[in-house]
Order: structure tokens, then C-alpha cells, then sequence
């Protein structure tokens, strides 16, 4: 794996180098300072490094100064989630099959959206956390179902984090459909335990409804 061992945190350029290295020329192009890395082939990436680039971009938010830093913050993430996770396919696991495919598109497409804004919301409030090393990208593994995990580890308060990102491959290329934190703790699962008891007693919009308000929250907090 061409990302094993690797530090996340490091420069754009160094990105680019890796690629040039494997003969990724045009896939990755360099930008000025404080933009994000185009992607121009995104099916060409491989899963570690759409999670190596979704970190880098998640970490430039970290750094950004402004007078309403929540807010800055939350508006930089909410396109990066967007493109590194399949919110659809995410969203359906969350629910359920039986639900997901009850609700209209219209309602599919909804549900998603506040899913993704509250993913970048949930990340917003943990940038305030300091780690005590970069994250590293370990290894990339064969999951269930033709995915891919790509293992990562950090250091916080000296004991050592691992976080797992599940990756499916969709028309786009490869998307972050789970995460796992120390090998046990889903974010799939996590909000499904935590939003189905709201969507069988109040419907689509009802669970609508409840994140609106989790946002809200979080919001002030951040603030």
C-alpha cells in the first residue's frame, strides 16, 4: 500500500509527490494555498487515499481563523463529507432497507442532506480535541461485500486511537460508507440505535425534526 506509514498533515505538495511517484499524474492537482485538492478522476483513487485526503482537508479546518469559527468550520467540512462518503447508502444503513425505500425520493434525498450536515457538525465540535501525534494510515484490508477498510491510528493522551473507514465502491469511485472507532463502535450503528425509536413513533419528519434541533445544539455549543 503506497500510504502505509505514511503522517497525514503534511503539505499538498507532498500528496502530489506520492502520486507522481505511482504514476497518478492529472488525478491530483495541485491549488493555492486554502483551497481543497481537486480531484479530476475520482474512480481512479484508491481507498486510502480518499481517506488520506478526506483527513488532510478535515485537519485544514482545524486551522481556520474566523470570527465565527463554528460556522466556518461547518461550512469547509460539509462539502468535504459530501464528497468523501456515499450519504445515500450510509443514510439507507441507518434507517434500515424497509424504511429507506418507504420514504419518497424526495424524502431519501432530505434525510441525506441533514445526515451530511450533521456528520460535518458531529466532526466540528471534535476539532477542539488534540491528538498527540498525526493520524497514520496502517493498512487497507478486504471487508464484506467487495469494500474495503482502511485502518488509521492516532495517539491521544498517550493511548493509542484506532479508527477504521469502510469504504464501497459507487459510480464516482470509492466513498466512505462506515466508520469504526476502536474497533467496535460504529457510526452506523451508533445513530441507528440513536434515531430509530424517533422514525417508527414519528416519521420521516420527525426524525427531520430531531437532528434539526441536535444541529441547533450543537451550535451553540460550538459557538
Amino acid at each position: 500500500m503506497w500510504l502505509d506509514n505514511r503522517r497525514v498533515g503534511t503539505k499538498v505538495k507532498y500528496l502530489v509527490a506520492l502520486c507522481l511517484l505511482l504514476g497518478l499524474v492529472g488525478l491530483i492537482n495541485p491549488v493555492s494555498a486554502g483551497e481543497d485538492v481537486l480531484v479530476a478522476q475520482r474512480a481512479e483513487i484508491a481507498p486510502d487515499a480518499v481517506v488520506f485526503q478526506f483527513i488532510e482537508r478535515v485537519e485544514k479546518a482545524r486551522i481556520l481563523d474566523a470570527d465565527e469559527r463554528y460556522l466556518a468550520q461547518l461550512t469547509h467540512l460539509i462539502p468535504v463529507v459530501g464528497d468523501a462518503f456515499d450519504m445515500g447508502a450510509m443514510s439507507a444503513a441507518i434507517v434500515g432497507r424497509t424504511v429507506w425505500y418507504g420514504w419518497s425520493p424526495d424524502e431519501q434525498a432530505d434525510f441525506a442532506e441533514h445526515m451530511t450536515e450533521f456528520l460535518a457538525a458531529t466532526i466540528t465540535t471534535r476539532l477542539e480535541l488534540e491528538t498527540d501525534a498525526p493520524t497514520e494510515i496502517l493498512t487497507t484490508i478486504d471487508g464484506p461485500r467487495g469494500t474495503k477498510i482502511v485502518q488509521t491510528c492516532s495517539t491521544q493522551d498517550g493511548e493509542p486511537i484506532r479508527v477504521d473507514y469502510r469504504l464501497a465502491k459507487i459510480d464516482r469511485g470509492w466513498a466512505i460508507v462506515d466508520i469504526v472507532a476502536d474497533t467496535k463502535v460504529s457510526e452506523v450503528a451508533r445513530r441507528r440505535a440513536e434515531f430509530l425509536g424517533i422514525i417508527r413513533s414519528q416519521g420521516h419528519a420527525g426524525i427531520i425534526a430531531a437532528i434539526g434541533e441536535k444541529l441547533q445544539q450543537m451550535q451553540k455549543t460550538g459557538t
